[in-house]
């Protein structure tokens, strides 16, 4: 009596096919990751913007006594904070009113919670946009998503740098967050899918010093045109040229075959093998097991227990990380220090961070270093509160380079814990909870 033989596989995943003869990383792959990761520079500039858009133009020093002689004005203007809120309208007035929507719109005093509800709205707006790309990257692609996400930001921008009012300013913003979060994903989706899942998620760590970069070429704006519709205009402006870039960057090859359009995700991986000078596997390509696997991965992590913790565990990685990251870069405006300094320390700080971390990582494992971060982050941002002056900015820089590092190991410590098929889908449920800490994180306790 003959024995059953278990069927053996005939085709492979995109994933198999990377590992055995295409190449995880090779010369194709990344080409192809600095091209999609530039765009993650115009879009953190749609974020990082907020920072001196919306100086609080009291505590900057960006106002003056009409008479020179009034004593009780220039004793408030020494004092510095908010001490011109306590006098009367008439004896003082901006030096630049143009420098912020705070000094043009006159949010300040009874008025400043309105500038804070300006960045919420903007955070509001990327868990929408988070929602709209989850539902379009697998009907139109990451490519195409990525496109629209970048021309629909930048229009919105210049629109914004010539808002007639605050509403008008604040209903703009709202909708740049939906288009900044849509391109941030489909952009890290677009880099990171073509390589091998050995170096997946290194390259989701590396990907952070593209964000960081947008955020230094925000400073440099503000610096030289400090202005905040100078500055709202500039940063538009790469949003709009970045879709130049797209011809030159292939669809994933993993999203074509989950949508049945096997011929090209072949043509993608060829060209990917050509340029890393290997071949194709001798077996073919499955047809559309993975993509089901998929576009339901959401449903599948939740109904089974380890996936849904595993799940749970990163959500509260990137939300604790995301609360201390925010937080402490909003607060930096409102330290000593020039803002431009305090920041641009901030940003260099983050990617030692970030370059630090991978190095210890090595040693100790994505786990050990993911818990430290977040440690030495949550730390930092108890003792920023607990103090003032320089060793209060001292605390805040600390809680950023340790909040940064927990942001970036975040997605390495995904691709460890979670098979590829389902990566994707707790990724975009990841970049749902972090908007609404940044939304929590904008908002002052004293209104």
């Amino acid at each position: 009596m003959l024995e059953s033989v278990p069927s053996l596989r005939v085709d492979l995943t995109v994933d198999e096919a990377l590992q055995q003869s295409v190449g995880e990383l090779g010369r194709g792959q990344r080409w192809r990751f600095c091209l999609a990761s530039l765009g993650l520079v115009p879009a953190a500039m749609q974020t990082y913007m907020m920072y001196f858009v919306g100086l609080e133009p009291l505590r900057q020093g960006f106002w003056q006594c009409i008479e020179p002689a009034d004593s009780s004005c220039l004793s408030a203007r020494k004092s510095k904070g908010h001490s011109a809120c306590y006098l009367p309208p008439d004896v003082w007035d901006w030096t630049d009113r143009g420098r912020s929507i705070a000094s043009e719109w006159d949010l300040v005093c009874g008025n400043a919670w309105k500038l804070h509800l300006v960045n919420a709205a903007f955070f509001a707006g990327c868990i929408v946009g988070v929602t709209i790309y989850a539902a379009l990257s697998q009907h139109l692609g990451r490519k195409k998503v990525l496109g629209l996400s970048a021309i629909l930001a930048g229009l919105l921008g210049l629109a914004s740098a010539a808002a007639p009012a605050y509403w008008w300013y604040m209903g703009l913003r709202v909708c740049s967050g939906m288009a900044a979060a849509s391109m941030t994903l489909a952009a890290r989706a677009l880099a990171i899918e073509p390589i091998g899942p050995t170096w997946r998620g290194m390259a989701g760590v590396a990907s952070c010093f593209f964000i960081i970069s947008g955020g230094l070429v925000t400073i440099l704006i503000a610096f030289l045109a400090p202005s905040w519709r100078a500055v709202t205009f500039l940063a538009a402006l790469p949003c709009i040229m970045y879709p130049a870039l797209l011809p030159s960057i292939y669809e994933s090859p993993s999203w074509l075959l989950s949508v049945g359009r096997k011929g090209e995700a072949i043509a993608g991986l060829a060209a990917i093998a050509s340029a890393n000078k290997t071949h194709l596997p001798d077996l073919p390509l499955g047809d559309t097991t993975a993509a089901r696997a998929e576009q339901k991965g959401l449903l599948v992590m939740l109904h089974h227990a380890r996936l849904r913790n595993r799940l749970l565990i990163m959500l509260a990685i990137s939300a604790c990380a995301s609360q201390v990251y925010f937080g402490m870069s909003l607060s930096l405006q409102d330290m000593a220090g020039a803002v431009y300094v305090n920041q641009a320390v901030g940003f260099a700080i983050e990617s030692g961070g970030c370059g630090l971390a991978l190095l210890v990582m090595t040693r100790l494992g994505c786990r050990v270093t993911v818990a430290y971060s977040i440690l030495q982050g949550g730390t930092a941002c108890l003792l920023c509160g607990l103090t003032s002056g320089a060793l209060q900015r001292v605390w805040a820089l600390a809680g950023r380079f340790g909040a940064a590092s927990a942001v970036g190991l975040a997605q390495l410590y995904l691709a460890e814990l979670l098979s590829s098929d389902v990566q994707h889908a707790a990724l975009a449920a990841a970049a749902q909870v972090r908007p609404c800490l940044m939304y929590y994180s904008s908002i002052p306790f004293t209104f």
